[in-house]
């Protein structure tokens, strides 16, 4: 009898939770996008870009600078300026709107930045890696 037939095998739990955790990002960021859908972002505009040129450029080349300057090893300064390169996370439009301040640029700017991020991130590997 072979495993897969045997029915007391784990293999179905594990691969249920393992479909189930993969499906967990995608359905928080159509969950985001769909919240975000409702903002306006209208007179938000030069806020939203700042935010994201500040994310998405001055950020990957501080740490990329930093790295250097402190000598670190290869490896560990391409993970540390790829984390710094990533686009403005859920996270911000959490706390934004928990506290209501900038709800409005921050949900613009974690939309934006992350289709921007689709143009900027193979950049930062291509520097990081060359």
């Amino acid at each position: 009898m072979s495993p897969a037939s045997n029915a007391t095998s784990k293999e179905p739990d594990r691969t249920f939770w393992l479909q189930g955790a993969q499906a967990g990002s995608p359905a928080a960021l159509i969950a985001l996008g769909i919240n975000l859908f409702r903002f306006e972002v209208k007179g938000e505009k030069l806020s939203i870009l700042v935010m994201c040129a500040l994310k998405l450029l001055a950020m990957p080349a501080a740490a990329f600078v930093l790295a250097k300057l402190l000598g670190l090893p290869p490896i560990a300064a391409g993970v540390i300026v790829l984390v710094a390169a990533m686009p403005t996370g859920a996270n911000a439009y959490i706390f934004a709107a928990q506290y209501q301040r900038l709800v409005n640029p921050v949900s613009g700017a974690v939309a934006l930045g992350t289709l921007l991020a689709a143009v900027t991130l193979p950049v930062v590997v291509w520097v990081v890696a060359g």
